[in-house]
């Protein structure tokens, strides 16, 4: 029908040559000035561009008119009009005729009308000729990529099936190497924003272009490794929340774990180097009291000393790292980063020291013995991270730092006092009363260090403690400066007004034997224990 409307003597199959192989790529149709061309497939076929679903019960496409009318003659001057020089399609639309089909755009569609939008789309391709004005129009509207208004028929190039293997490839690989180190939020971001970007592309490479492009396996693509990613991650931080809450149920507060929850990427379990702060709490006499309980009574015991003394050390943002019969050991800066650390830990044993004071006389009243504890506090640099075997592991810190906060909550039961803390635990804290305990040389350990009693929180202190300290202090200058006779009566004097405390006894016990001795030149007070 188009041929012969165009006045075109025949059409012919436009073949390129594939290494020996003659594959068809066009459907040419008449000579000169006339001819036209329609991109095929290798097949020689092409997609129907349907301008809109079945005009049969809606003629704004292509009207219908009853053959029947056609020939009574009972046609409307309005449909004679249709039919006056028109190209007319013979075909039957009623279901029991056979001639429905199942179209893009409607579940019945009239065969005839797919020949309809065929030759609606061959008439919009044919260039206009205008006879008999002198003027025609020769430009050829099919060749590869063209200005889309000369484009009618949509078609798939033969490198589409290449591109399209290139594009899942390219798609795949960013998204499988990007989606691991995305966050849940930008990860749903970006597929949605890819899927929705590959079809507004694919719709114009086929408005624009007309370019028939498959985009289904590249959706799939996309989705699936969304989804796959997003259900990995999902799953994922639920093992990374149960791992972290865990390990560290027992051991943290539940504030750090919320935080180390709500941002697991700032935590780890490896070993690490840091600025630590680690406590050591024990109970006096331990072995003594055990033998006077049941082990029902040691038991409830030990529960009721352990959790008001667990409460501070969480209140106070440390860390339990182990129970170990009698003995607490927490620690403060790990896993979650604690600048005043050193502050937290102090106070947190002092708390500890006025609970176990207001625990026992409630012990007392039921019968057990009296119970009086020992802390030892140092900080400095730790090994902090998850150790231990295949079997059992353990978040926990080690080194020397540790070890000295170790032999400080030994020594004091040496000196009679119930809290001691390295020099290194005080660096720069001006918000406690301290009290200069010695100058020591620990078992194991060759350099001296100092070792301090925090008395109580500075705004806490009263005048008469101030000044009983302070009068320490002038005794302990004349002590190092090797005056025994002034530390003497000083350490006397205190001794009149505290004569319990044991500290003073100490320092007298020594000068009595110093000032017999011949002291070495570099001589710096130190004093060398030799037990733990």
């Amino acid at each position: 029908m188009v041929r012969v409307f165009n006045f075109a003597e025949n059409y012919e199959l436009i073949t390129q040559n594939y290494n020996g192989f003659e594959v068809v790529r066009a459907v040419g149709v008449g000579r000169g000035v006339g001819r036209f061309e329609i991109p095929t497939d290798g097949f020689a076929k092409v997609i129907v561009p349907y301008i809109g679903p079945s005009s049969e019960f809606d003629d704004s496409s292509y009207p219908y008119i009853s053959a029947t009318d056609v020939l009574r003659d009972n046609l409307t001057d309005e449909e004679k009009e249709q039919l006056q020089n028109s190209l007319v399609l013979v075909g039957t639309s009623a279901p029991g005729l056979g001639d429905i089909r199942a179209m893009p755009l409607d579940r019945l569609y009239p065969g005839v009308e797919v020949h309809a939008n065929m030759l609606n789309a061959l008439l919009d391709s044919v260039p206009t000729i205008q006879v008999g004005s002198g003027e025609n129009s020769t430009e050829s509207v099919f060749s590869a990529f063209i200005p889309p208004t000369d484009i009618y028929f949509p078609y798939r190039q033969d490198w589409a099936g290449g591109a399209y293997f290139f594009g899942l490839i390219v798609v795949g690989l960013i998204l499988s190497l990007l989606f691991p180190i995305m966050g849940a939020a930008s990860m749903a971001a970006t597929g949605s924003i890819l899927f929705i970007g590959a079809l507004w592309g694919n719709f114009q490479l086929w408005d624009v272009y007309k370019l028939d492009y498959p985009i289904v396996l590249l959706l799939m693509l996309i989705f699936l490794l969304t989804a796959t990613n997003l259900i990995y991650g999902f799953l994922s931080e639920s093992q990374t929340r149960k791992t972290i809450k865990g390990m560290f149920d027992q051991y943290v507060p539940p504030a750090h774990i919320d935080s180390m929850l709500n941002d697991p990427d700032n935590y780890t379990f490896d070993g690490e180097s840091k600025d630590l702060s680690v406590l050591f709490a024990d109970i006096r006499n331990f072995t003594t009291i055990s033998e006077a309980l049941s082990a029902t009574e040691l038991k409830k015991l030990m529960n009721d000393f352990f959790t008001p003394i667990t409460k501070i050390i969480f209140e106070n943002n440390g860390i339990i790292d182990k129970y170990v019969g009698d003995m607490v050991m927490a620690f403060w800066g790990a896993p979650l980063e604690d600048l005043n650390h050193r502050e937290n830990a102090i106070k947190g044993a002092l708390l500890m020291l006025e609970k176990v004071d207001e625990l026992r006389p409630d012990f007392l009243a039921r019968g057990y013995p009296d119970v009086v504890i020992g802390i030892g506090i140092n900080s400095g640099m730790m090994n902090v991270g998850d150790m231990g075997s295949i079997y059992r592991r353990s978040y926990t810190v080690l080194g020397d730092s540790v070890n000295l906060s170790s032999r400080l909550e030994g020594l004091t039961k040496f000196y009679g006092i119930q809290l001691l803390v390295g020099e290194a635990a005080i660096k720069g804290l001006d918000s406690f009363l301290f009290r200069h305990i010695d100058r020591v040389k620990v078992k194991g350990k060759i350099k001296a260090v100092d070792c301090y009693e925090p008395m109580c929180e500075l705004n806490k202190a009263n005048a008469e403690l101030t000044e009983r300290v302070s009068e320490y202090h002038k005794a302990l200058d004349c002590y190092f400066g090797q005056d025994w006779g002034a530390a003497e009566s000083i350490f006397k004097a205190l001794q009149q007004n505290e004569p319990d405390t044991l500290l003073y006894k100490v320092y007298l016990e020594r000068i009595d034997i110093l000032r017999e001795q011949v002291l070495a030149q570099d001589w710096d007070g130190s004093f060398t224990h030799t037990s733990k």
